[in-house]
């Protein structure tokens, strides 16, 4: 009897329990529902209040994946009402209470959208990373495709295209097998583009024309006449104006369908650019007036300044001077309001031959120069992007190794950790003092092996920072020598040129300048190269055949024989591609002091490996050796810095025949 009312005194308590769960679980979604409504009416205020209601309950019961749901809607709020720390705070909860799921994932990808905003790369691509690896363990879905899609146009706004055509190809074959037409339209115009920018024209145009058929299927008629346009571009970048005039005619045909066009002016006009350039001068001004009208509809300032210039040097080509001088007037009435340089670059061209046409060769020559100086500065902004994407190109390669690697010991750790708490709930109560002894054994040992770490990271630290003032010293110096070729050498052949009118040699002149430009271009491959030794040549050879083509290159154009002892070590092939490129970056060093500084006709490589841990190499030149001067200069500094990052050091020695350079590092820790 009283076991029949234990019994049921503990099933009543479990039922109301039961009840109370699902009463609770219950008024959770509904909160939530009711949040997404008020969300949806943009009602944000009222909204986050519910889902703050909500995320009580979810806490509360320890509903873990609703709260990181719940976390995460919130952190949305914020980032579309453009408070974007809250909205920050609010994605790390949602990933601090589930990591490994979906929410996890989109806050990663949403975390990744805040440090585009506030234009922190570094955490860009770490957040960015982050979402994708979690996407890769979930079933596959449009959310994840969809992912997949805008990283792939992430990557590609940041100048990593392989990196980009990888992720869109793979949005590409998910959407096809959802059969998902509309999302895969955009996904093949993003694939082409990038392709075009990647020099792959063949492939670019497969993927723009897929794109333009999807469009014609769904009806699309807006986004039909751009895919046209985009194919025509294509075609127009690749001279053949043909097809590029087929296919414009066709997006403005398709637009001329519409009741409210968009951007048909612009089509007009590169319509009119075609005719222009295939000699179609009649077409082109027909054309480039009406791209005018429809510029002026759409109000579009820039692009009617643009239309202005082109009809002024028609009007000049067909010798009608007056029209020519009225659209210059106009474009310059536009231009007022416009900083772009390149519309002004034009314009100045365009004033340049209008004067000289009616031989008014002071204003032309004048126009002329304003037409140079501001080409040049275009020139250097654009060199300095070009320098700098590279750079940072380079560094966040290395910073995403790195990242990869500790994700990697990170997923070590937590698959180490929970084989350890399924072994340890398995043991019954007689193993309980043996595994507490193995504990305090193992924790011993781990705070001795902490305390030997912290030691290492101390040394780590203080190489580090070597390695680091180091890098700063061979940016500065970098620096310099850009400043130096950009301004110095830039000007040089500038006054060159303008010397060459007057010039009673200009034959010796152009000479000179074509071996000023050829030193120019030494010098930035030069630099090129010492921001990135290896480039793209890893991925098409191997590390030794890279460097035999190298020292082959070298013997024949710089006219210094090289005996190197062959065949080269095979574990140079076997390193991970940092020490690779850091092995490469010194050879390459050596050979442009040696060219530069030695005025030798020999030079001998040597390699050994030493007690199977330690590789060495040695250069021997017959030159005449080193000055103190170039002891400090930057190629030993990027020497140096190179070595002690491969883990080893260098020497040199003045010898009787020349000077002698010995590298040597360890084997073990620079294997893949």
């Amino acid at each position: 009897m009283n076991n029949w009312f234990i019994f049921s005194i503990l099933s009543f308590t479990l039922i109301c329990f039961s009840f109370k769960t699902v009463y609770n679980n219950e008024k959770l979604y509904i909160l939530i529902n009711k949040a997404k409504q008020l969300e949806k009416n943009k009602d944000f205020e009222n909204a986050l209040e519910v889902y703050n209601e909500s995320l009580k309950i979810a806490s509360s019961k320890n509903l873990i994946y609703n709260a990181s749901y719940i976390y995460k809607k919130i952190g949305l709020i914020y980032y579309k009402q453009k408070k974007y720390e809250d909205s920050k705070i609010h994605f790390k909860k949602s990933i601090l209470r589930d990591s490994v799921t979906k929410n996890a994932a989109d806050s990663y990808f949403n975390l990744g959208l805040i440090y585009r905003r506030v234009k922190e790369k570094d955490s860009l691509f770490w957040a960015l990373n982050n979402s994708l690896n979690i996407y890769k363990n979930l079933d596959d879905s449009a959310d994840k495709f969809s992912t997949y899609s805008k990283a792939g146009i992430l990557f590609k706004q940041a100048g990593q295209f392989n990196t980009a055509i990888t992720y869109l190809l793979l949005a590409y074959d998910g959407f096809s097998k959802q059969k998902n037409l509309l999302k895969n339209a955009s996904v093949c115009y993003s694939i082409g583009e990038t392709q075009r920018l990647l020099g792959n024209l063949e492939i670019a145009r497969k993927y723009l024309t897929e794109s333009l058929n999807i469009r014609k299927q769904l009806s699309d008629t807006l986004k039909t006449s751009y895919a046209y346009n985009n194919l025509a571009n294509l075609y127009k970048n690749e001279k053949n104006y043909k097809s590029a005039i087929v296919n414009y005619r066709e997006a403005i045909k398709t637009q001329n369908g519409l009741k409210k066009k968009k951007e048909i002016g612009k089509m007009l006009n590169n319509l009119a650019t075609v005719y222009f350039l295939t000699n179609k001068y009649k077409l082109a001004l027909k054309t480039y007036k009406k791209a005018l009208a429809e510029k002026k509809l759409e109000q579009d300032t820039l692009s009617i300044a643009y239309t202005y210039n082109e009809l002024a040097l028609l009007a000049i080509k067909n010798k009608t001077y007056n029209k020519a001088k009225s659209y210059l007037d106009s474009s310059k009435l536009y231009l007022s309001t416009i900083s772009k340089k390149e519309v002004w670059l034009r314009y100045y061209e365009v004033q340049s031959e209008y004067h000289k046409s009616r031989y008014g060769y002071k204003v032309a020559f004048e126009f002329k120069e304003k037409q140079y100086q501001l080409y040049k500065e275009l020139f250097d902004e654009k060199q300095s992007k070009t320098i700098q994407a590279l750079q940072e190109k380079f560094e966040n390669q290395l910073k995403l190794q790195k990242i990869s690697e500790l994700q990697t010991k990170n997923e070590q750790k937590k698959s180490v950790i929970t084989i350890q708490n399924q072994t340890l709930k398995n043991k019954n109560l007689l193993l309980f003092l043996f595994g507490l002894l193995i504990l305090i054994l193992i924790g011993i040992y781990f705070f001795i092996k902490q305390k030997q770490r912290e030691k290492l990271q101390i040394l780590e630290n203080k190489k580090l920072e070597e390695i680091l003032e180091s890098k700063e010293l061979v940016k500065s110096h970098i620096s310099k020598d850009l400043h130096d070729i950009i301004t110095t050498s830039y000007d040089g052949i500038r006054l060159k040129i303008l010397a060459l009118e007057k010039a009673k040699n200009p034959k010796e002149i152009r000479k000179t300048i074509i071996y000023d430009i050829k030193n120019i271009n030494h010098e930035i491959r030069l630099i090129s190269h010492r921001l990135s030794p290896l480039g793209n040549k890893i991925k098409e050879a191997s590390l030794n055949d890279i460097i035999i083509s190298q020292l082959s290159e070298f013997q024949h154009y710089r006219q210094i024989f090289v005996a190197v002892q062959l065949p080269l070590p095979n574990v140079l092939n076997q390193m991970i591609l940092e020490a690779q490129t850091n092995f490469y970056g010194i050879l390459l060093e050596i050979l442009n002091n040696i060219e530069k500084h030695s005025k030798a006709t020999k030079v001998e490589i040597k390699h050994h490996i030493k007690n199977n841990k330690t590789l060495l190499f040695e250069f021997c030149d017959n030159g005449i050796g080193f000055k103190n001067e170039q002891v400090k200069g930057i190629g030993l500094m990027n020497i140096k810095q190179r070595t002690k990052l491969l883990g080893g050091d260098f020497i040199i020695i003045d010898t009787e025949n020349g000077t002698s350079i010995s590298i040597n590092f360890p084997i073990k820790q620079n294997l893949i």
